[in-house]
């Protein structure tokens, strides 16, 4: 019986050879990006969608002073018309008169944490549904943010949005 098992283990054991982890540094990583010569990127921790989802997760609440902690002191941020909000100051005032003006709601339907290979910069690209409502109309759109996390911080992001059209209008509509 003792044979047996040792077979079984060494049959295991060759089938499934061990694999060593690689180090972000020894990783090939994938894509490119202009700036950097040479720099790729690698999946990083989902550490990084949790301090994501609990930034949103404060928007969502309103919750300015978390947002602020959340923030690094020079956070920098593009938004989708261009316009760069520098500095935790800065943001928490555009925000507070977005909340007044809009009510803005995020939900969150895909993220992905990513890390340069050669520089190490952690980053989040996430899609957002963000429902906005104007005098009692509701706007929604959709975001792609992609932003920069050091030190568990909220460093830098910018947002790309697309507005979502209104469905086609049929014939059958038209003569209800």
């Amino acid at each position: 019986m003792k044979k047996i098992i040792i077979v079984l283990a060494v049959i295991i054991s060759a089938c499934n050879p061990q694999v060593e982890k690689e180090t972000a540094k020894e990783q090939k990583g994938a894509g490119f990006f202009l700036p950097v010569e040479g720099e790729k990127f690698v999946v990083a921790s989902d550490s990084l969608t949790e301090i994501w989802m609990n930034y949103i997760k404060a928007h969502n609440d309103r919750d300015l002073e978390t947002i602020m902690s959340m923030n690094t002191d020079s956070i920098s941020i593009e938004d989708q018309d261009g316009r760069l909000i520098q500095g935790n100051e800065m943001h928490i005032a555009a925000l507070d008169a977005w909340f007044a003006a809009e009510d803005p709601k995020w939900e969150v339907y895909w993220a992905m944490p990513y890390k340069a290979v050669n520089g190490g910069e952690e980053w989040i690209i996430a899609g957002h549904q963000v429902t906005t409502t104007i005098d009692g109309k509701e706007k929604v759109q959709l975001h792609m943010i992609d932003g920069q996390i050091e030190n568990g911080k909220i460093k830098q992001f910018y947002i790309y949005s697309k507005s979502i059209p209104e469905p086609p209008k049929n014939d059958l509509d038209e003569a209800e």
